[in-house]
């Protein structure tokens, strides 16, 4: 009695074989039939062919990635390992495929000064994978003591105001320090820890973004906190002048008297637009000259010292004029 499965391959064979039988009428192109044949035929064999490649028994060589699992208390890592070693590989080509696309983490431990690479790979379990070679078969470890110290973060982050604006003060990090732990010729060999490079562009106000630090030594050097906070900001600056009294100060009490020339002088400045107003009405906006400049000057003119106020944002603050005229009189005892 026949089976179903047989039955099956008899309706569908029955099907395929008109198809590629000789007719008295040649068919129309674009039949679609025939190209459905064509189709299957076309899979069939590709499946036919995947499966006795992946059958067969064959060589490969895989690039496995290396991580560093443990090392003796007290010690760390001097010199960075290898990341990657090449195994090649013996058994089935589905095993192998599957080993390409998922490879196991070879997981050495910093105990001995010497780690013999070709035992530590495990290939997975329930394949016919057979180690042939690893290259390198070892390698040396290199510890030294473990130390820790603090050193500063260097920012690699790049701030571009937009057009008509400037920054206000230079970005500001926090923390601005960081604690590193590796190997004693390592941590004490760095002087600072960069942050991952980045660029703002066109800011106009405030921002503050997370930023990493780099991944430089990583594999070495333990860091804590792995990131920083940026702020940055910017502002608007307009230029203003304002007119002011010169004053002369530390003149001794009975000595000749001084006069300027001019008394009074303009200060030429740029302030942020937002303080404006308030430059306009500080009191603490003044210019003076010293005594001593006075009496050690051979020119017969002095540099007026401007004061602005400390609480605004105020720049290239220039006495207009840059140079005063004196006059001393002496005094009648």
């Amino acid at each position: 009695m026949a089976t179903n499965s047989d039955s099956q391959g008899a309706v569908f064979w029955d099907w395929l074989r008109p198809l590629f039988a000789a007719d008295e009428e040649p068919r129309r192109d674009g039949d679609p039939q025939r190209g459905m044949a064509l189709t299957v035929c076309v899979l069939l064999s590709c499946i036919l062919w995947l499966s006795l490649t992946l059958g067969e028994q064959r060589t490969q060589t895989i690039r496995l990635p290396v991580e560093v699992v443990e090392a003796p208390a007290g010690q760390a890592l001097a010199e960075v390992p290898p990341t990657h070693v090449q195994v090649r590989v013996e058994g089935r080509g589905l095993d192998l495929l599957r080993l390409l696309y998922s490879p196991p983490v070879v997981e050495v431990n910093a105990t001995t000064s010497r780690v013999d690479v070709t035992d530590e790979v495990t290939l997975p379990q329930g394949t016919s994978l057979q180690i042939e070679a690893v290259t390198p078969a070892s390698f040396e470890m290199a510890l030294e003591p473990r130390r820790a110290r603090t050193v500063p973060v260097r920012s690699r982050v790049e701030v571009v105001p937009a057009s008509d604006y400037e920054l206000i003060d230079d970005p500001h990090l926090a923390p601005d320090s960081v604690e590193i732990e590796g190997a004693a010729s390592v941590v004490e060999g760095m002087d600072a820890w960069p942050t991952t490079a980045r660029t703002i562009e066109d800011l106009q106000d405030t921002v503050e973004v997370e930023m990493p630090l780099a991944d430089t030594l990583r594999r070495l050097v333990d860091v804590h906190p792995r990131s920083v906070q940026v702020t940055a900001r910017a502002g608007r600056f307009v230029e203003e002048t304002r007119e002011v009294e010169v004053g002369v100060t530390g003149v001794p009490s009975g000595q000749d008297l001084v006069s300027l020339q001019p008394s009074t002088i303009r200060i030429r400045y740029r302030v942020l637009f937002r303080d404006l107003f308030k430059a306009r009405r500080a009191s603490e906006f003044f210019a003076t000259v010293s005594y001593d400049q006075i009496r050690s000057d051979t020119t017969g003119y002095v540099t007026p010292r401007v004061h602005v106020p400390p609480d605004l944002h105020i720049r290239d603050a220039d006495p207009v004029p840059s140079r005063l005229r004196y006059y001393t009189f002496v005094s009648e005892s």
